[in-house]
Formats: structure tokens, sequence, C-alpha cells
């Protein structure tokens, strides 16, 4: 995921921003374990457990990313600004994935319940 180029992004900190960050992580943190209790309850059914296993992934990648926010925040160290965006951006790519699956299987269903009533009514 990482190239070989670098590119210096200079910034400069203030305590305004550094409270900002810290809130930011905490926030994801509660919600990355928000998303991972979701995911688990998706993973037991059996078909919705396609949908609950890149909601707990998402919820670990969201979780991580908050810790290296609250790292950056204190340390305002490179590496943890790296850390922070790249698993942020797992996480958003999981959720996308998630919420396609869901939707289809929401089209799927409605497609399942007119097949069944219109059969119904047909008899």
């Amino acid at each position: 995921m990482f190239n070989n180029q670098t590119t210096i992004i200079s910034t400069k900190s203030n305590e305004l921003l550094k409270d900002k960050m810290k809130f930011i992580a905490i926030m994801q943190q509660i919600f990355g374990v928000l998303n991972i209790i979701g995911g688990s309850f998706f993973c037991l059914g059996i078909f919705t457990a396609i949908i609950g296993i890149p909601l707990i992934i998402a919820g670990v990648k969201l979780f991580k990313s908050g810790g290296a926010f609250s790292l950056a925040a204190g340390l305002n160290r490179e590496e943890d600004y790296i850390k922070a965006i790249d698993n942020l951006h797992g996480y958003w790519k999981f959720t996308l994935i998630s919420y396609i699956v869901l939707i289809l299987f929401l089209l799927l269903y409605i497609l399942f319940v007119a097949v069944i009533i219109f059969g119904a009514a047909h008899r």
C-alpha cells in the first residue's frame, strides 16, 4: 500500500488541533467497537455473515485508526499519521463492501417476496 516516493507534509499542531484529534480518536475507537459488535450479530446468520465479516474487519480498522490518531495527536510522528489514514481508508473500503452486499440482499428479498405474493395471487 505504501509507495517508495517520499512527500513531506508539514503540519503545525496547536492544542486545539490536538484536542480535536484526540476526540476523533476516541470516537473512532468507540464506533470501531460498535461495528465489531454489529458485525458479530450479522454473523449469527448463515447468509448474513457475508455482511458481518466485512463489518467486523471495518470495525477493527476503524479502532486501529483511532489508536494511531491518538498517537499522532500526542507524538506528532509521521508514521502514526500514515497508519491512521491507511486504516481509515480500509474502514471505508470494507464499509462500502458491506453496504453493497446489504443492498443486494434487500433487493433479492424484495424480489423473493414479490414472487411469492404474485404467485399466490394467480392461484
